[in-house]
């Protein structure tokens, strides 16, 4: 598995990278459900909160075999979003 980064970092890299102003702002789990429920309606948002939800709790956290599949190690954030700023 790469290294993981918090959402602050992501925004911080994507701003970096596109230059953007965007902002991250912590939500409970239940005010993301809601919030996603009002945007996207009461099938799909617990859906996406419930992704989200796991998300957070690390439930799909797995070993990797990244770095034998592709031959090479992950790259890091850095090197990553410097290749995309442009």
């Amino acid at each position: 598995m790469g290294t993981p980064i918090s959402q602050t970092e992501l925004t911080d890299y994507l701003n970096g990278a596109f230059g953007t102003s965007l902002t991250y702002r912590e939500m409970s789990p239940e005010e993301y459900v809601a919030d996603r429920t009002a945007e996207l309606g009461d099938f799909i948002g617990p859906i996406i909160g419930g992704i989200y939800e796991g998300i957070r709790r690390g439930i799909y956290d797995a070993p990797s075999d990244f770095a034998a599949a592709a031959g090479r190690p992950h790259q890091s954030w850095a090197d990553y979003f410097g290749s995309l700023a442009g």
